[in-house]
């Protein structure tokens, strides 16, 4: 039926009732505390001393990673590798860490003594032997030394962490000698001694506070004196660099 030139169009009460059969679905996530989605973790690398990915796994870390290691390494606090670290010890910064401090020790003591050889009017000459001197020192104290102290923890039955995890302690622990070394360009030798041991003694605070809890937890009694000796021979690091290349 038409009025008015308009007509009207019954509409079916079935097909209201029904909708029209458009749906619009969503595929967002209603709860807001549903896990998000994150990148695979990378597969563990089976260890076997000729698989190279597995030592890549040591040394995949970009500069700032390590220079901000090397930082918080220079406040004393205990859980470096946990919290710092990730859980994850790297090599990289830890080498690199000691390599640095070779150069600078070498860089610095042949600075000074030239500046006293010119002020003497003698002829200032460069020491070569220092540089061997140096390489010997920094690296049986950072890679030898932990080694050792890897295997005694093994021997006496300390099996809560590796020869990776002593290796970076040791490593990331001498950062702090870098800016010390270069401070004591300064020509005033109680500044010196000051210096010295003052990185000394946060060091050693660093390694005591990350290491005695791996040797407190073992059954025999006998690790707890390993933080002794890691005492003593820090100290003795430290007259080291003192007597060989600032004196």
């Amino acid at each position: 039926m038409s009025q008015g030139g308009y007509a009207v169009v019954d509409v079916d009460d079935e097909i209201n009732d029904q909708g029209n059969g458009l749906e619009f679905k969503t595929f967002l996530p209603t709860d807001s505390n549903a896990p998000r989605a994150t990148s695979p973790s990378p597969p563990d690398v089976p260890y076997s001393p000729f698989n190279l990915a597995y030592y890549q796994t040591y040394f995949d870390v970009d500069t700032n990673t390590v220079l901000k290691r090397v930082g918080m390494a220079m406040i004393p606090r205990s859980g470096f590798i946990v919290e710092n670290c990730d859980g994850q010890i790297d090599l990289y910064g830890p080498f690199w860490t000691l390599t640095t401090l070779i150069l600078v020790l070498y860089i610095t003591s042949t600075l000074l003594s030239s500046i006293t050889q010119y002020l003497q009017s003698s002829h200032a000459s460069s020491n070569l032997p220092l540089l061997s001197t140096a390489v010997s020192v920094i690296y049986f104290y950072g890679l030898g030394l932990p080694a050792f102290l890897w295997g005694a923890t093994k021997w006496l039955g300390v099996g809560e962490w590796g020869v990776a995890e002593a290796l970076g302690l040791y490593g990331y622990s001498m950062g702090v000698y870098i800016p010390v070394s270069l401070l004591c360009l300064i020509p005033v030798g109680i500044l010196r001694w000051v210096l010295v041991f003052g990185g000394a003694a946060s060091s050693g605070y660093f390694l005591v506070q990350n290491i005695y809890p791996v040797l407190a937890s073992a059954d025999n009694k006998m690790t707890r004196l390993l933080i002794v000796a890691v005492i003593a021979l820090h100290g003795g690091m430290a007259l080291a660099i003192k007597v060989l290349f600032f004196s």
